[in-house]
């Protein structure tokens, strides 16, 4: 009994502790950061963002001293595509994949849910991961509106172009608490 206890806080402690970018987690001091070895590129109050080692951006937001926001942006070179979570490549993994891998199509702020500029569709999906940390992953996925993409074939076309892990509390307080969830929504193991 005693080993499968050991065994069971090993595979939670496993779980939880892929919830990062570059080491970074949901909850870390802010002083931690100084142990990043990137190129710092921008600095505006509790946010710093570094260029990625394959140029891609990495942005951190620091509250309370504490880390709460990290963003992976593809800068849209074809030969950096590989994003700081593993099982997700800028460009190719599609909406359709992400609902496949997590078996729900999450939930989505109402403030944040997505919509068209001049040129894309683009689409925010959140997953909260299964976890005593809070955090959740966001999915932003875009398409060109030349795509050709219509109901049927648009989750296919959506295909990643940044990703987010970021503390829930502090996504309510900055994109607002009001949410839409998937009628399979679930909470996410990574």
């Amino acid at each position: 009994m005693k080993i499968l206890l050991i065994s069971l806080a090993a595979c939670l402690l496993f779980t939880v502790g892929d919830i990062s970018m570059l080491n970074i987690k949901i909850g870390s001091p802010q002083s931690g950061l100084k142990n990043i070895k990137l190129e710092e590129v921008a600095k505006d109050g509790g946010m710093v963002k570094y260029r990625t080692k394959n140029g891609n951006d990495f942005s951190i937001t620091a509250v309370d001293s504490k880390v709460a926001f990290m963003e992976n942006d593809w800068l849209q070179d074809a030969s950096a595509k590989t994003s700081l979570l593993p099982g997700f490549t800028f460009g190719e993994t599609s909406l359709k994949d992400i609902r496949k891998k997590f078996g729900t199509n999450g939930f989505s702020h109402t403030n944040m849910s997505g919509g068209a500029t001049e040129t894309h569709v683009i689409q925010f999906n959140c997953f909260e991961f299964d976890s005593p940390d809070n955090e959740v992953l966001v999915t932003i996925t875009k398409v060109a509106l030349d795509s050709g993409a219509n109901e049927e074939n648009i989750s296919s076309l959506l295909k990643l172009d940044a990703l987010i892990i970021a503390d829930k509390a502090y996504l309510d307080e900055i994109w607002g608490s009001e949410k839409v969830y998937d009628p399979n929504y679930k909470k996410i193991k990574l």
